[in-house]
């Protein structure tokens, strides 16, 4: 399985959380983060994203930038907040073998840990981290890169 988690571009600071929207610098720095990967993403099978509108905005420049026809999906678990056990039940019982997730600090720093056994990860906006594993559980991925956006 493959694994990639998208942290969402730099968003404005408002209230409330979940409406938050990108600033034309997250536009800019989600498009260019897909531009430079499009080859490596070019066959995700789905791609999952928190409801909050920062990430769902990243989504949508994702998808239009890589032109992904796969289908897409928002989902609680990618909250900033997510829990960990959920997404990994989630990656157990999917069949799909090419996934993107799109969502937030802290849960992605966390999800990187928790699979691949490290405890130093960090992701700034429109960060892209590429993962990959036999089985979905803990400590049993490879980290393969992540791309730290300028």
């Amino acid at each position: 399985m493959q694994l990639f988690l998208l942290r969402h571009g730099e968003a404005e600071y408002s209230l409330p959380d979940v409406s938050r929207p990108l600033t034309a610098l997250g536009r800019q720095q989600i498009s260019t983060t897909a531009n430079s990967y499009r080859a490596d993403l070019a066959d995700v099978e789905i791609v999952l994203s928190s409801q909050l509108k920062r990430a769902v905005q990243s989504t949508d420049i994702l998808v239009e930038q890589i032109a992904l026809s796969c289908p897409r999906q928002q989902v609680d678990f990618l909250a900033p907040d997510g829990q960990v056990r959920e997404v990994e039940q989630y990656l157990q019982a999917t069949q799909d073998q090419i996934i993107m997730m799109v969502g937030h600090l802290p849960l992605l720093a966390v999800l990187i840990n928790y699979f691949t056994g490290s405890s130093d990860t960090r992701m700034g906006t429109a960060s892209l981290a590429s993962l990959s594993f036999d089985y979905p559980s803990r400590g049993l991925a490879t980290l393969n890169w992540i791309h730290y956006a300028s």
